[in-house]
């Protein structure tokens, strides 16, 4: 006998909400927010069936989003370090063997938005700039 621990609703709703910021605040972060609505609509993270995920399948999505926003944020804090892609890759991997497309990698987030000044979430020249 195969005892199988489906995942909760709330396990499911907590991917959810980790996928909506990447799309409304890191990938903006990135590229142009047309550029971000283009990835949602070609089904970058796209969770369709979330909720046939078993435990083991969820908790091994959220630990991938985790450390892939955490990565992220770290470049987005200029603090990002090309050690880390092995680790990107990893994580992208396991979101892969569950079915969720992310074919960015870790460089597309390296050298990406030269027109940074124009996003909302760009950083300010200087100290003084609101």
């Amino acid at each position: 006998m195969k005892i199988v621990t489906a995942s909760t609703p709330e396990q499911q709703e907590y991917v959810k909400e980790k996928i909506t910021y990447f799309f409304d605040s890191l990938f903006p972060f990135f590229f142009s927010e047309s550029y971000a609505e283009d990835l949602k609509n070609f089904g970058v993270l796209s969770i369709e069936g979330i909720e046939e995920y078993t435990l083991k399948e969820i908790l091994e999505v959220t630990a991938a989003l985790q450390t892939l926003q955490s990565l992220l944020e770290c470049i987005s804090d200029c603090t990002g370090d090309q050690k880390h892609s092995k680790q990107f890759d990893r994580n992208t991997k396991i979101l892969e063997k569950h079915s969720i497309y992310f074919p960015l990698r870790y460089d597309d987030f390296l050298y990406t938005k030269d027109n940074e000044v124009l996003s909302l979430m760009g950083k300010p020249e200087n100290q003084w700039i609101l």
